[in-house]
């Protein structure tokens, strides 16, 4: 019994490392730092006036998370991990992110002070951050040929007896 329970946990050990190689380390490693950047902007703005230079360290340091995130689009040739966890972040913080730091904001009676100011920039920079790594990502994806000829989320694997329908070549 013993022997059976450590084999079990020892498979399961092996497909969590095994899940968690490079490319997706990177992605996961990359929006998770995304995600603190914005909410230590928030923290760190909430009592203070919001400069552009505070701004722009924001701005830089969310484009450097992102740079990470980015990585394995460029390296690996799997841009849609990349999509997809990046889309993920911008839908997560959209739907329950932005709502909820909203509410505390007029919940505080702050509606025109530093905190509005501390949540909007963050989620500025957060988004411009994303939309400027999909836009990279796209085309970084596609500078190979990878994203143009139809491969990744659309299925076709790359196998010859495969018909591409999508090809132009008609």
């Amino acid at each position: 019994m013993n022997g059976g329970l450590r084999r079990n946990l020892r498979r399961r050990a092996d497909a969590f490392w095994y899940s968690l190689d490079a490319p997706r380390t990177f992605v996961l490693v990359g929006d998770v730092a995304l995600l603190l950047c914005a909410v230590a902007g928030v923290v760190y703005f909430w009592p203070r006036e919001v400069t552009l230079a505070g701004y722009a360290v924001l701005q830089v340091a969310c484009l450097f998370c992102q740079a990470v995130t980015l990585a394995p689009a460029v390296w690996d040739g799997v841009p849609d991990l990349h999509h997809n966890a990046t889309l993920a972040l911008v839908a997560g913080i959209g739907v329950f992110g932005v709502p909820a730091a909203m509410m505390a904001v007029f919940l505080t009676g702050n509606a025109d002070g530093p905190p509005l100011a501390a949540v909007l920039m963050a989620g500025t920079a957060l988004l411009m951050a994303c939309v400027a790594g999909l836009i990279s990502g796209t085309f970084l994806s596609s500078r190979d040929g990878t994203g143009a000829r139809g491969t990744g989320s659309t299925g076709h694997s790359g196998d010859e007896s495969v018909e591409d329908f999508g090809g132009g070549g008609d």
